[in-house]
């Protein structure tokens, strides 16, 4: 009997196999990326994760690399995608993780003839993703921000890219959630407030040189704190969609900002907001 049942268990096993899955292009491409990259990951004896629609390489040992993957990377990915990205990534992300100033900078010049700007990290337009993560995380969820939005609304306003890249620098993480927190921009924009130094919002949604010199710092925190407060109201995914799909109509984002704001007007808005702002606290 016992032969008999055996016999009976297998043959539906034999007979049901699965078919094969089907090809993912996005994995495809990643796997050519790889291909492409890894005689210089080998030269630099980086450690490299597979995960689509990402190459992941990095100096660090290789659980540091998952961690850096399965708690930030992927989890970010998904609360971003969950509450806010409807089009999913259909080209591979190459993001390379150091773990300090060195390699950072000699291999960004050395790779890409750049000089970076920024001691944390930056994102290319050729979906190539930079990193000194020995700063912390904090930029590197916000430059996967910018490469995440880039397929969901190609025409993003820059001050809303980098409104959005800015609020999750510092934020929680809890399934499909993901939620900005204050941070270190507050100081310098409660400064400004309090001086009578910042710029009104129309200004700063409308200004075609977001990354100016004269501005740029406070652009970004006024940008981050606009969104975190629209946020605290439970308006950011809605206004952020809005934007998105009435982007012909409304390219800047600011008629969408004033229907939102009613029924009170944009200046009652602007007063209320500023006084939000000086109310925070960080840390």
């Amino acid at each position: 009997m016992r032969h008999i049942l055996l016999l009976t268990l297998l043959v539906p096993c034999i007979c049901a196999a699965p078919a094969s899955r089907p090809a993912d292009p996005v994995e495809a491409k990643c796997r050519r990326l790889l291909e492409k990259w890894q005689p210089r990951f080998d030269s630099e004896r980086l450690n490299v994760l597979l995960s689509p629609p990402y190459v992941i390489a990095g100096d660090g040992l290789g659980r540091q690399l998952a961690q850096y993957r399965d708690r930030t990377i992927l989890a970010a990915t998904h609360a971003l995608q969950s509450s806010l990205f409807d089009k999913k990534l259909d080209e591979p992300v190459l993001i390379l993780l150091f773990e300090s100033a060195e390699p950072y900078q000699r291999l960004s010049k050395q790779w890409f003839d750049d000089t970076p700007d920024t001691p944390y990290g930056y994102f290319r337009r050729d979906g190539i993703m930079v990193m000194n993560v020995g700063t912390g995380t904090g930029t590197l969820v916000h430059e996967l921000t910018h490469a995440l939005i880039k397929p969901d609304f190609p025409d993003v306003p820059d001050w809303l890219n980098e409104g959005l890249g800015s609020l999750y620098e510092q934020c929680s993480i809890d399934g499909d959630s993901i939620q900005g927190l204050p941070n270190w921009r507050l100081t310098g924009l409660q400064r400004a407030i309090r001086n009578g130094k910042l710029r009104p919002l129309t200004e700063m949604i409308q200004d075609p040189h977001f990354y100016g010199e004269q501005h740029v710092g406070l652009n970004y925190a006024e940008a981050r704190y606009l969104l975190l407060y629209l946020q605290q109201q439970n308006k950011l995914g809605e206004f952020y969609s809005r934007v998105r799909d009435h982007h012909g109509d409304d390219p800047t984002g600011l008629a969408t900002l004033k229907q939102m704001a009613a029924p009170d007007s944009l200046e009652t808005f602007e007063k209320n907001w500023r006084r939000w702002v000086m109310g925070l606290r960080f840390p």
